[in-house]
C-alpha cells in the first residue's frame, strides 16, 4: 500500500498525485483551499517521501496497481471520488481514471505527464540498450550537461527543459529516484482514443490546467487526448511548470 495522507475534508473525496521529486506535501495549500468541498487523500509515489516505498517487481503494471487502488478504495469505504495528478502525477491520475472511471465524478489535470510520450522517455526506457544509456548518463551527468547544451544549439529541446532536468539530478539520490521511477512506471502508458471512449461513457468532469510558460509538459501535449473529447475544461495559466499547484489552488 503506497503511504496517503488526508489534507482536508468535504464530501468528495479527491485521490491527489505528486509530479516527480515530491511528495504529498506538495497538495497542502491546494487542500486548504479545497476544505469543506473535498476529503484531499493525497500519496506519496513510490520512491517518493520520507520513507519511500520500493516498488513490487520490475515494473508497475496496470494490474497491480488496480489491485492497490482498489484495497485503498475498500479500506476508506469511498465508492464515487475525483482524482488529480500534477506532471508525473498524471500517470497515477490516468491510470485510475482509465481503472475506475464509472466510479469517477472529477477528473483534474495539472500539466499531466502521459498523454504524449517524450521521445526522450521512449528512449530511456523503451528497451533494454536505452535503460543501460539512461543509467550510464545519470552516472555521468557533465556528459549529459554537454549533450543537453548540443541539443539546445540544435533546437531539439528548450532550455527550460535542460534546467529542469539539472534540478531533478541534482544530487546521487535524485538522480537514483529519477532512474527507478522512470523505469519503474513506464508501464503506465495510455492510448488518449479509448481514454475518451471511456469518460464519454458516464458524465465525467474533465478539467486540464496548464502553464502558458511550461516547456516540460507544454499545453500541446495535450491535444491527442482533447481532440477526442466532447466536453471538456481547459485552462492556460500565466506561469511555468513549477508554480502550476499553487496557481491552480487558488483558481479551485
Amino acid at each position: 500500500m503506497l503511504p496517503v495522507f488526508k489534507l482536508s475534508n468535504g464530501p468528495l473525496p479527491l485521490l491527489a498525485f505528486h509530479g516527480i521529486g515530491q511528495t504529498h506535501r506538495v497538495f497542502e495549500p491546494l487542500a486548504q483551499a479545497l476544505e469543506g468541498r473535498y476529503s484531499v487523500y493525497a500519496f506519496d509515489l513510490f520512491f517518493h517521501g520520507e520513507q519511500p516505498v520500493q516498488g513490487v517487481g520490475d515494473v508497475l503494471t496496470k494490474e497491480a496497481y488496480r489491485a492497490l487502488i482498489h484495497a485503498f478504495l475498500q479500506q476508506h469505504q469511498i465508492e464515487r471520488f475525483a482524482v488529480l495528478g500534477f506532471s508525473m502525477g498524471g500517470r497515477f491520475a490516468l491510470a485510475t481514471a482509465e481503472l475506475f472511471h464509472a466510479r469517477i465524478d472529477e477528473l483534474v489535470l495539472i500539466a499531466p505527464d502521459g498523454i504524449t510520450i517524450s521521445p526522450w522517455y521512449r528512449l530511456a526506457t523503451g528497451t533494454g540498450v536505452g535503460r543501460i544509456l539512461f543509467r550510464y548518463f545519470l552516472n555521468h551527468v557533465p556528459l549529459l550537461h554537454r549533450f543537453g547544451q548540443f541539443f539546445i544549439s540544435i533546437g531539439l529541446i528548450n532550455r527550460s527543459v535542460l534546467r529542469f532536468a539539472e534540478n531533478m539530478l541534482a544530487t546521487a539520490e535524485q538522480r537514483k529516484m529519477v532512474y527507478n521511477s522512470w523505469i519503474y512506471f513506464r508501464k503506465l502508458r495510455f492510448e488518449p482514443r479509448y481514454l475518451a471512449t471511456l469518460f464519454n461513457q458516464k458524465p465525467i468532469r474533465i478539467r486540464f490546467f496548464t502553464g502558458y510558460f511550461d516547456q516540460v509538459v507544454p499545453t500541446s501535449f495535450l491535444t491527442p487526448l482533447i481532440n477526442s473529447l466532447p466536453t471538456y475544461e481547459l485552462t492556460v495559466l500565466k506561469t511555468g511548470h513549477h508554480r502550476l499547484i499553487e496557481k491552480v489552488a487558488k483558481r479551485l
